[in-house]
């Protein structure tokens, strides 16, 4: 459902809001892909349950490395994410044909569809037991790494529009239009009990969109009866790009790569004549 309203005092002036909840279905291969079995080779995974940590120990026992099978694929009950979402803004119109817009908006999603690292499994032993699943002497045979509801996000952000239109000799219009989005918040967890993780604006994330702090769409038409020119600029900023562990490490060089994309810019002309 979703529940909004406005007020609207003056032809100048507006207020709105609104209230609503969502969900997310899974995709067809987050519910349908068969799954596949294959061996773990590494020697970094201990049992949690034997072992507090899951980091393997040659001095202890308990702490012997693991390799069990790891399932991938799809999960047949997977359910949905579900939201809340609300958002409250202002519209103002000092002329006739201009208008402003600014809009905040504040989105918090439960039940995330997640891909847990095995890492995150270990850590995470008691709130996952069904991951692991153990022969009847209670020896971890495969790691169960498919689809799962799992965390939460939160997303806030800031929405601008402006919208005008000047009259101009010959006959000619004059019209331009600009809409901004300014990131205030961008987070998750893992699951609903843990703690949030450390900011994603301007981090490279799996998880859904990128988190750019700030991006833009402005544009510049110039038009009469016989033709319409369009100037169009489409900026987005720049965030921190993909590093791989060993390379965030620094135990791995990769020649060229590039830790951060930089904010770019791109220009778009189009020219209609309709004589």
């Amino acid at each position: 459902p979703k529940v909004s309203g406005l007020w609207k005092p003056s032809s100048q002036f507006l207020l709105r809001g609104s209230y609503s909840t969502g969900f997310r279905v899974p995709s067809f291969n987050q519910i349908f892909n068969w799954v596949t079995e294959s061996p773990y080779s590494g020697s970094d995974l201990a049992d949690p349950v034997k072992c507090p940590g899951g980091v393997p120990n040659t001095t202890n026992p308990n702490c012997a490395f693991i390799r069990p099978n790891i399932w991938t694929g799809g999960t047949a009950d997977l359910g949905p994410e579900t939201a809340k979402m609300m958002s409250l803004g202002v519209v103002l119109r000092p002329l006739p044909r201009w208008s402003l817009s600014v809009d905040w908006w504040d989105i918090k999603a439960d039940n995330t569809i997640q891909l847990l690292t095995l890492r995150q499994l270990i850590d995470n032993a008691a709130l996952f037991p069904e991951r692991f699943i153990r022969d009847s002497a209670g020896t971890v045979q495969v790691l169960d790494q498919r689809w799962i509801n799992a965390g939460a996000r939160k997303t806030r952000g800031v929405e601008f529009s402006l919208r005008g239109s000047i009259d101009m000799r010959g006959g000619n219009t004059l019209s331009l239009g600009f809409d901004g989005s300014l990131l205030l918040e961008k987070k998750e967890k893992l699951t609903k009990s843990a703690p949030w993780r450390a900011s994603q604006i301007g981090q490279f994330t799996f998880a859904g969109d990128l988190g750019l702090r700030w991006k833009h769409n402005a544009w510049l038409t110039l038009s009469n009866e016989d033709f319409s020119a369009t100037l169009t600029q489409i900026f987005r900023n720049g965030y921190q790009n993909q590093a791989l562990p060993g390379i965030a490490a620094g135990t791995v060089v990769r020649p060229g790569f590039n830790p951060r994309v930089e904010a770019y810019t791109t220009y778009n002309f189009s020219l209609t004549y309709l004589g």
